[in-house]
């Protein structure tokens, strides 16, 4: 499993977009690695941001980031907690408690930090954050992202890939008069015919 994978896993198999809690917050044991304590202390933090715990969810960013920070360069046996899930999971923290802009940055920082042969973690982040801009009704700016993730959806097989293009051809049609939705619904079109074939 890559560190991007890992992303994705440990932060939405705790919680998804609509807000459902699939609860795991492991703690970690006293004498694990650095990288051990911050992966449960971020997907706490996560968790607590969806309960609109701002204050615990701060706190266990702050303890991740620390964590992180005193790690050395080997990877414990979880897969490598990394800056680029920290990120990830700090996005999920700010989008939660309101940061919408804030979110957005966290999970191009995360993508920044992802390793190139991190395509599949990669995919789903440009994924989430087209997803995002969406629902802030920057509707111009997510057709921007969801053509990055196509251009890469085409060379990779992905089943988040496959559901962000779902996602894609569920959500354009709600806005025709939007200059860039029309190119792109048909490219999702093309995309998708492309995978099923």
């Amino acid at each position: 499993m890559t560190t991007g994978d890992l992303a994705v896993v440990l932060d939405l198999e705790t919680h998804d977009e609509n807000g459902g809690e699939k609860t795991w917050a492991a703690e970690a044991a006293p004498a694990a690695g650095p990288r051990l304590i911050a992966f449960p202390r971020g997907q706490q933090a996560a968790a607590a941001a969806m309960t609109d715990a701002r204050h615990a969810a701060m706190g266990w960013l702050k303890e991740a980031e620390s964590a992180l920070a005193r790690a050395d360069d080997r990877r414990d046996a979880v897969g490598g907690y990394d800056q680029a899930a920290y990120f990830f999971h700090e996005s999920h923290v700010r989008w939660h408690l309101g940061d919408h802009d804030g979110s957005i940055a966290s999970l191009r920082r995360s993508n920044a930090a992802r390793s190139p042969l991190e395509r599949q973690g990669r995919l789903h982040c440009t994924g989430v954050i087209a997803e995002r801009q969406f629902r802030m009704r920057h509707i111009e700016a997510a057709c921007q992202t969801w053509g990055m993730l196509l251009d890469e959806h085409v060379t990779i097989s992905s089943a988040r890939g496959d559901e962000h293009l779902k996602t894609i051809l569920k959500a354009l049609p709600a806005y025709p008069s939007v200059p860039r939705v029309q190119e792109l619904e048909d490219r999702a079109h093309q995309v998708a015919a492309l995978k099923a074939a």
